[in-house]
């Protein structure tokens, strides 16, 4: 882990830049195979786009998130087109949410090309992203929802001005409380990160804070608190068992064990079902846990942003890992998680190659 940030240097920028001009044109390719049904991808965890689109045309009245509602809305003024939608869910998915996860980074093109073009490429090719612009899925749009929340979030906490420190807190307590109304606990995350980004982190306190997460997380399920996750989760128990764990939590002896068994068969995808897992695999969660093990190791460079990532994985896990049980679901909720760390990675390298550049 010494020399991870070697590996990038390593590998020339023409030879990423030609990457990511390859995996363009693939994506293009595959988008519209998959659009004109000349090829079909599945992940598992059911569809929820046409009952998106019957709500928007008003076929049906049932209102589960924002999502519909805005797309009524669309429908409203005359402008609503499933098919344009889902163009635009592409577009953000090739341009402006690798972009937003760049600048989040905050490297740049002229002073650090490779890490620059690197992370660039992880964004961009992220496939189970690049899955949900097959069609209105709600999923692109909150990566993108998010991401401008992040980015309000680190302007606030990265500004020295108290007035616009205050200024884009106010916008970003605004953009949680829209995340609130597309998923619950990932606005729900945010919000609470906003009250717990003074918490800092070191190695010893690392471990000191991941005992008590621990003992509060088994003390809360004791206590029932965690009852409506636990429940839920054992609605996936009907489900085919190979696209589910099949971890009770009821036990409330068993829960920490299970806890950990969910991590690792969830957000690890330690637990392989079909060979499209096996893809997610190397291309998503391996940098994903090599660059969670080097954010630990670094963890003294995290500033006033890196800590409030850090504390939104705690808190936006803590909740899906309890309460999903179904791991075609899993990679579309662990989406977040994941953009959190890459974010982070690439953000501590930075750090250390700015000190480097000082000291020579």
């Amino acid at each position: 882990m010494k020399n991870k940030s070697a590996i990038f240097s390593k590998v020339p920028s023409s030879a990423i830049f030609f990457i990511l001009v390859a995996v363009f044109f693939i994506k293009v390719i595959i988008y519209f195979l998959v659009k004109g049904n000349f090829i079909n991808i599945g992940l598992g965890g059911g569809s929820d786009a046409n009952y998106y689109h019957a709500y928007a045309i008003g076929t049906i009245n049932i209102e589960l998130n924002i999502w519909p509602v805005m797309l009524r809305y669309i429908n409203s003024l005359g402008f609503y087109s499933r098919e344009i939608i889902s163009y635009f869910l592409f577009f953000l998915n090739i341009a402006i949410i690798p972009i937003l996860t760049v600048t989040l980074t905050g490297l740049t093109l002229r002073n650090h090309q490779k890490y620059y073009l690197s992370i660039f490429l992880i964004a961009f090719i992220y496939p189970t992203l690049f899955y949900f612009t097959f069609d209105i899925y709600r999923d692109v749009f909150m990566v993108f929802s998010f991401l401008l929340g992040c980015l309000v979030v680190k302007k606030s906490l990265c500004n020295s001005s108290s007035l616009f420190f205050v200024l884009y807190l106010g916008i970003a307590i605004a953009i949680g409380v829209f995340l609130l109304k597309l998923r619950p606990y990932l606005g729900y995350a945010f919000l609470l990160s906003l009250l717990l980004w003074k918490i800092r982190f070191s190695k010893k306190r690392i471990l000191f804070l991941g005992i008590v997460y621990f003992l509060v997380l088994f003390a809360a399920n004791y206590i029932g608190l965690l009852n409506e996750l636990t429940e839920y989760r054992s609605g996936f128990e009907e489900s085919e068992g190979g696209s589910t764990l099949g971890l009770n939590f009821s036990n409330p002896i068993m829960f920490i064990p299970n806890f950990i068994l969910s991590f690792l068969g969830q957000m690890l995808g330690l637990y392989v079902t079909n060979p499209f897992s096996i893809l997610l695999l190397f291309v998503e969660t391996l940098p994903f846990f090599f660059m969670l093990v080097f954010i630990i190791k670094n963890i003294k460079l995290a500033d006033n942003f890196i800590r409030f990532l850090i504390i939104f994985f705690v808190l936006y896990a803590s909740v899906w890992l309890i309460g999903n049980d179904n791991l075609g679901t899993a990679v579309r909720l662990r989406m977040y998680n994941y953009l959190v760390v890459y974010i982070s990675f690439f953000y501590i390298l930075r750090l250390k190659h700015n000190n480097r550049n000082n000291m020579s």
